[in-house]
């Protein structure tokens, strides 16, 4: 495969709906394109890829967070019932996923450190 037909290959796939409008993107076969999918090194640079755009996604979002919490917080008291509630909804999952993501990195954090301790074996004669 060259080089730069898997970058283009790539960047369609990233930027296409489906494995046909990729295809069609890079002037390939729908059958070619699956047989590069199917290759180990290609999926890997694939999903390297998919993983750095997911990443700019992320850090898009987060840029955003300030103003949503602003928005919700506003929201909180617009004597509107109906948005008041939904804004108290939004506010108390957003806490409750919150609160389970920072539980589950402490559990895996302790996990961790204690895969790194050394362990004490005794010898029972």
């Amino acid at each position: 495969m060259k080089i730069l037909n898997k970058e283009k290959i790539i960047t369609a796939l990233l930027e296409s709906a489906t494995i046909t409008e990729a295809a069609a993107k890079c002037d390939l076969n729908e059958r070619t394109l699956r047989r590069y999918l199917d290759d180990a090194e290609f999926q890997k640079e694939y999903r390297s890829a998919r993983r750095a755009v997911f990443e700019q996604n992320i850090v898009r979002l987060q840029s955003l967070h300030a103003g949503a919490v602003h928005t919700l917080e506003r929201n909180l008291n617009c004597e509107n019932a109906s948005v008041e509630v939904r804004a108290a909804q939004i506010v108390i999952e957003a806490s409750r996923k919150d609160f389970e993501t920072l539980d589950i990195l402490e559990r895996l954090e302790t996990l961790e450190n204690a895969d790194q301790k050394p362990i004490n074996k005794t010898r029972t004669k």
